[in-house]
Parts: C-alpha cells; structure tokens; sequence
C-alpha cells in the first residue's frame, strides 16, 4: 500500500474484481507479483491490469535495477501506458520501443536500456527477433515478462501475431 500510494498516489487497491475470498483481486495479483511468483492473471476491460505488473516493477527496479519487458501489440497502447506512467508516477524510467521510432530515437532508448535507466519496457512482439533488442536486454536481468493482450498469443486467433514465437 505505501508503494501503491508513493507511485500512483491511490490510497487503496480496486476492490472489483474481488478474489476468492472477497478481497482485492488486484491488490493479490500485485503481492504475487512483487514476490517475483510466477502468476497468470486475466481481469476484464478496466479491471486495473495495468497496475498489476507496472507497481511490481517499479518496486522491483528499485530494490534490483531489473527490467520488466512488456510485449504488447499494439503501439497506440504502448503510448499510451507510457504516457500514463509518466504522468501518474513522474518517473521516467519507462519506455516503448516499435517500428515507429526513428534510429536515433531507437537507439537512444537501447542505450538507456542496456544502461540500467529503465525500468518498463514495452515492445511490439516483432521486436524480439530484432539483434539490436536482443543485444541490448542480454546486459540486464529481466525481472518479469508480461504479455499485454495475451489473446494474441493463440494461433487460432483471429488476431494472432507469429512473432511471439519469438518470446521462447
């Protein structure tokens, strides 16, 4: 809670969707997450997974310096969370690299990468098969993979991207 209060500034976890045992779903996906327990997590439209993997990481960038990559599909999304982070934390260790960065651009984030300044990543599934991102995250421990949108992770989906057979 006093993590969830000094990055977001929220003084409580959503208490919808509720767990099991009638507590905060969200607030039980966080606490899995921020001790580093594998975990698989679907909430609905608006249920807070955003804050399910971006409190984790921020913490565990803080207490390790390691990475959190976030693969997502979609670059309108990427920004957007990017954005958000920026605007609700103030923090600026948060990243999105896709195809529609220039070179400098790209390579400015790289570099930030492979330096240990970021502590979110996000990245469109093409960028895995990509040697300059392979390169760069090779410097960094990786806290957490998370796929964002994981609907696209099934090959019998309408919208499935091959490029996450790259994430193995």
């Amino acid at each position: 809670l006093a993590n969830l209060k000094k990055y977001f500034a929220y003084n409580s976890f959503r208490p919808q969707p509720a767990a099991e045992d009638g507590s905060s779903l969200q607030q039980t996906i966080i606490s899995h997450a921020a001790a580093d327990l594998p975990l698989f997590a679907i909430l609905p439209t608006g249920g807070g997974k955003s804050l399910c993997f971006q409190l984790p990481a921020l913490m565990r960038y803080v207490r390790r310096g390691v990475l959190t990559i976030v693969i997502s599909p979609l670059q309108a999304l990427m920004k957007d969370q990017v954005d958000n982070i920026l605007n609700k934390t103030g923090i600026s260790q948060a990243t999105a690299i896709d195809g529609m960065l220039t070179l400098p651009e790209r390579g400015e984030a790289l570099e930030k990468v492979r330096m240990g300044d970021i502590a979110i990543l996000y990245v469109s599934p093409e960028q895995l098969r990509n040697n300059s991102f392979i390169r760069a995250i090779r410097h960094r421990e990786i806290g957490a993979w998370i796929f964002d949108e994981a609907h696209c992770l099934s090959k019998w989906g309408h919208d499935f991207r091959p490029d996450y057979l790259y994430a193995a």
